[in-house]
C-alpha cells in the first residue's frame, strides 16, 4: 500500500531538533504533518474510524518536543 511503508525518523543527533517521545508520535516538520493530513484524508474517505482517530490524536495533541527548553 503506497504511503504505508516504514520511513526511518531523524534522529536528534541527525537534526539537531528534539523528536516527539509520545505514544502517538505527533509531526515535527511540514512533510510528516502532510502525511499524517493524507492519512486523515484517506480514512475519512474510506471510512476508517481507527485511522481517523489516530490521525487526528498525531494532529492535535501538543507535543512537549515542540516546546524548546530554555536555560535561565
Amino acid at each position: 500500500m503506497t504511503g504505508t511503508e516504514a520511513i526511518p525518523s531523524n534522529t536528534t543527533e541527525q537534526t539537531g531538533k528534539r523528536r516527539c517521545i509520545c505514544v502517538i508520535a505527533h509531526p515535527q516538520d511540514d512533510d510528516e504533518r502532510a502525511r499524517v493530513q493524507a492519512a486523515l484524508d484517506n480514512g475519512l474517505a474510506t471510512n476508517d474510524a481507527h485511522g481517523v482517530f489516530v490521525a487526528c490524536m498525531q494532529l492535535l495533541q501538543p507535543c512537549p518536543a515542540r516546546y524548546e527548553v530554555v536555560a535561565r
